[in-house]
């Protein structure tokens, strides 16, 4: 008896490949305080149709910068107005804006990152919109190679070279159930 069967159905979250427009739902706002006593929200998306549907954009923060109060204000204003919130609604702090902003549906524009102290890139979401009735739509830039010296490429071979699973088909192993340790 086998103890997994692979399912491609049956795995965690799927990443998004692609900069684009995408379509989206804010499962996760938290409200947190950078190292620069800076409060921001931390917000998880959602993709909610096309070719990535159900991955996630994950930890976009928007900060609320206290020497520039007034960016800060047109940065709310602008996830704000996008996810629906009337002309005139008072917000009282960032809490009560980001338990406002958790299950709201909206479009936004992500593009690849600058790579980060590691040396990654990640999504970014760079500007917001009302949902849209279009579809949503990957623009065909997928993650750039932050590495120019390619090691990506030559760690990809060595993975590839020490896979155990590269010939499965071929190399199959068969257990008789008088092998296994239990009844």
């Amino acid at each position: 008896m086998a103890w997994l069967t692979v399912d491609s159905n049956n795995v965690l979250g799927s990443m998004v490949e692609e900069a684009g427009t995408y379509n989206v739902q804010i499962t996760r706002a938290d409200v947190s305080k950078s190292g620069r006593g800076n409060q921001y929200i931390s917000i998880d998306y959602q993709l909610l149709d096309g070719t990535y549907k159900g991955a996630e954009i994950r930890f976009q923060n928007v900060t609320w910068t206290n020497d520039d109060p007034e960016a800060s204000k047109k940065r709310f204003n602008t996830i704000l107005v996008a996810v629906g919130v009337p002309d005139g609604t008072e917000v009282e702090s960032i809490e009560q804006c980001a338990k406002g902003l958790l299950g709201k549906k909206l479009t936004i524009d992500a593009d690849w990152a600058d790579p980060n102290t590691k040396g990654k890139i990640y999504l970014q979401v760079r500007s917001y919109h009302k949902l849209s009735q279009d579809p949503s739509k990957p623009n065909g830039v997928k993650r750039p190679n932050a590495d120019s010296q390619g090691s990506t490429s030559n760690n990809q071979k060595s993975l590839e070279q020490n896979d155990p699973f590269a010939n499965a088909s071929k190399d199959a192993v068969n257990v008789s159930d008088d092998d296994l340790p239990f009844d």
